[in-house]
């Protein structure tokens, strides 16, 4: 992956995987990129700075978990660390998944009427989710999460028949956002979500249930996260 994906790596990140390389006996059976790691490590994409970056707020010791920006400008908003996009125009859909896939780490689109219906068949039988597809979203966005060396991006499409057949389900979803992007601010990670295809009405209901959502004290004083509302279309 690393080779063929030409994935940002640090050099900090280079030399780890170099000395964890060398402790490794060779060779190993139909492993040909493991025994050529010598080779890939040399040719990979090693940059030297993390992506430029708005500077963080100070933290906050109490107050909202959310900070609104209303009519927000696209290009300043992916130069903060984590984010909330709320209604993102469809003229941004390709640009937000195309910044976090070249410039961060992981950039993704779900469309949230196909992975999230009430009910389907399977095996020539209409069938309810499972409890582990019902989580598909949630899951998703933990893997792009860990899975990537400075974070990435999740675009989540078709959330307004997510948040009308599915309430209780996308309503979760939506108070755990701060503390999931809170958490990014500890480490070095860059992670956007980004909800589209919402109702005006939806939009308005999905900002009050952030404002009243309180970050897990666990993670104790952070700032607030920026929320980005766009104006409707």
């Amino acid at each position: 992956m690393l080779k063929q994906g030409r994935f940002p790596i640090s050099r900090p990140e280079r030399d780890e995987l170099r000395t964890i390389m060398e402790s490794v006996p060779l060779p190993i059976d139909m492993c040909d990129f493991i025994n050529d790691w010598k080779n890939i490590v040399a040719s990979l994409n090693v940059v030297d700075d993390a992506p430029e970056r708005d500077d963080p707020e100070p933290p906050m010791a109490s107050g909202p978990s959310v900070v609104i920006h209303e009519n927000p400008d696209f290009g300043r908003t992916l130069r903060t660390q984590v984010g909330l996009h709320v209604d993102l125009p469809p003229r941004l859909y390709e640009p937000f998944v195309d910044h976090f896939t070249a410039a961060v780490g992981v950039g993704v689109e779900i469309n949230l009427a196909r992975t999230n219906p009430d009910q389907y068949m399977r095996r020539g039988k209409v069938r309810k989710p499972t409890e582990a597809e019902a989580n598909f979203v949630p899951l998703m966005i933990r893997v792009i999460s860990d899975g990537s060396i400075w974070g990435g991006g999740i675009l989540l499409r078709g959330f307004e028949q997510w948040w009308t057949k599915n309430r209780t389900d996308a309503e979760s979803l939506v108070r755990q956002i701060p503390t999931i992007l809170a958490a990014e601010q500890y480490g070095d990670d860059n992670f956007h979500i980004a909800l589209a295809d919402l109702s005006s009405s939806t939009v308005e209901q999905v900002i009050t249930v952030l404002t009243e959502s309180k970050i897990e004290e666990i993670l104790g004083a952070v700032p607030p996260i920026p929320v980005f509302k766009y104006p409707p279309m």
